[in-house]
Order: structure tokens, then C-alpha cells, then sequence
């Protein structure tokens, strides 16, 4: 089922309003009334409070089980995995303002809409082209790679217990932030890897597998370091062509489809298999 309820996620983001998963952002709501009502709380009042909604939705995937011939099951699947996915749209829209001041030749506003929607500044810009690619994988990544890996271990809960602690993680200081980040890292570890392979095999296969080795078994490398590092080795030296005609961003857009092409093709492989 997992594999049905996957695909039906993608013609849903791909083919309806839906691109940026539910319109209300569920997920960091929850968060934020959690932070705010934990504030001066310890960190394990925190985390059960974020823990709620999971209990939830395993009593209601429980009362669901095996009525209407599993279909109900099947659509809370759907409807849990959509809560999940991330809100960037980084394979179509994420960075969108950014390419197309880029490419009418206005750098300078280029530069602060990098400033303003991805917190990014850099000093040149190729540099600063490297920098947007690596935040679009990143995002790709967590907005997409890691809730299908976790999903495919533990089903819908997974992650939606991801998503809990990386929307935590983004909204800042917080006495349980510390933790939190422990938590997110180990989540991120294995995705991270299993990821940077997937470009290898669609991307500069020896530059990518180099680059991977040297974080390859180190705990301490996060993912963000990771996906960025091989996502540039991936793209190669010819990445961004100033007399090219196509979008600054479509190289790294078009590695992100190759790669969760991948992921797809395994999971269908898996799937058969099973």
C-alpha cells in the first residue's frame, strides 16, 4: 500500500492546487501553540505536548483498520502523508523570484531576495548561485526525501514525527531546542547518505561518491552538509553557464527530479518484491 499511497501524494501535488500539501499549515501551528505553551516547562512537557497529535492519528489509523475494504485506511494514509510534506515547493516555485531577477540581469535584487527569503549572502555570485542550489536540495530533502524514507519504516507516523521536530527546529530558540536538534539529526543521518546516492547515480557519479566518503560514517556531519556538498559535486563544474539560455535553476531542479526518480524506482522495485 505504501507505494499506492505514495503515488497518489504525487498526482495530488503535481496536479492539483495542492502543490504546497494543505492550504492551512497544520503542523507548524501545532508547534507554535506547543512552544508557547511550554515555554518555561521542561523539555519532556515540550515533547509530549508535540507528541499529542501522533497519538491522535494512530487511534484514528487503529479504528480505521480493515473497514471499507481498507480504502479508509488508505485515505488517511493520503491525508497524513500530505500534513507531512513541506510548504517550499522547491522543484517548481522555491526561488522562482530569485531566477527570474537573475536572469533579467539585476543581481543586485537578486541578492536581496536571496537575503529576504532564504537568508542567504554571499560574496560574489557564484558563490552565491552555489548557496541557492544547496538550499533547493536541501529543502528537497527535507521537504520530500526524509518523510518518504520514514514513512516507508513506520509508516504515517514517522513522518509526521518528523515534521514536528524540524518545524521546531526552524522557528528558533527555545529551552528544549538543544534536544530537539539531537533528535532531528539522527532522523536525518541515513536519509542524508541514501540521498547523496541517488545524485551519484544520476549526477558526476566519481565527484559525488568523493565527496560523500568524507562525511560518509562521521556522526558529526550533519545532513545539511551532506546534501549540499554532493549536490554541487552532482552538478558538476558547468552548473551555471552565464550564455545559456535556459533558467539559472534548472540544473539543481532537474537533478532534485532525477534523483527522487530514483527514489521512486526502488520503492516500486521494493514494492514488487514484497
Amino acid at each position: 500500500m505504501s507505494f499506492m499511497v505514495l503515488l497518489l501524494v504525487v498526482l495530488i501535488l503535481r496536479f492539483t492546487p495542492w502543490r504546497h500539501g494543505f492550504p492551512t499549515d497544520l503542523v507548524e501551528r501545532w508547534v507554535r501553540f506547543a512552544r508557547d505553551r511550554c515555554q518555561l516547562r521542561p523539555v519532556w512537557q515540550v515533547l509530549v505536548m508535540m507528541a499529542l497529535p501522533l497519538l491522535v492519528a494512530g487511534w484514528l489509523l487503529w479504528v480505521l483498520q480493515g473497514h471499507a475494504y481498507g480504502l479508509l485506511t488508505l485515505l488517511a494514509h493520503v491525508v497524513l502523508v500530505l500534513v507531512t510534506v513541506g510548504r517550499r515547493d522547491p522543484l517548481r516555485t522555491m526561488a522562482s523570484a530569485f531566477e527570474e531577477a537573475w536572469q533579467r540581469g539585476d543581481k543586485e535584487a537578486a541578492n536581496h531576495i536571496a537575503l529576504r527569503d532564504m537568508q542567504l549572502a554571499s560574496d560574489g555570485p557564484e558563490a552565491l548561485l552555489h548557496s541557492v542550489d544547496a538550499c533547493i536540495a536541501r529543502a528537497t530533502f527535507r521537504d520530500y526525501v526524509t518523510p518518504v524514507f520514514w514513512y516507508l519504516l513506520l509508516g504515517p507516523l514517522g513522518p509526521l514525527g518528523y515534521r514536528f521536530l524540524e518545524r521546531f527546529e526552524s522557528l528558533g530558540e527555545h529551552p528544549a531546542l538543544a534536544f530537539v536538534r539531537r533528535i532531528t539529526h539522527a532522523l536525518e543521518w541515513l536519509p542524508a547518505r541514501l540521498f547523496a546516492v541517488s545524485m551519484a547515480l544520476v549526477g558526476d557519479f566519481e565527484r559525488t561518491l568523493g565527496s560523500l566518503r568524507i562525511g560518509l560514517l562521521r556522526w558529526d556531519s550533519s545532513a545539511d552538509a551532506v546534501v549540499a556538498s554532493c549536490t554541487s559535486s552532482a552538478l558538476g563544474d558547468d552548473q551555471h553557464s552565464d550564455g545559456a539560455l535556459m533558467a539559472i535553476l534548472k540544473p539543481v531542479r532537474t537533478l532534485m527530479v532525477r534523483s527522487l526518480a530514483v527514489w521512486a524506482v526502488c520503492i516500486a522495485f521494493i514494492s514488487l518484491l514484497g
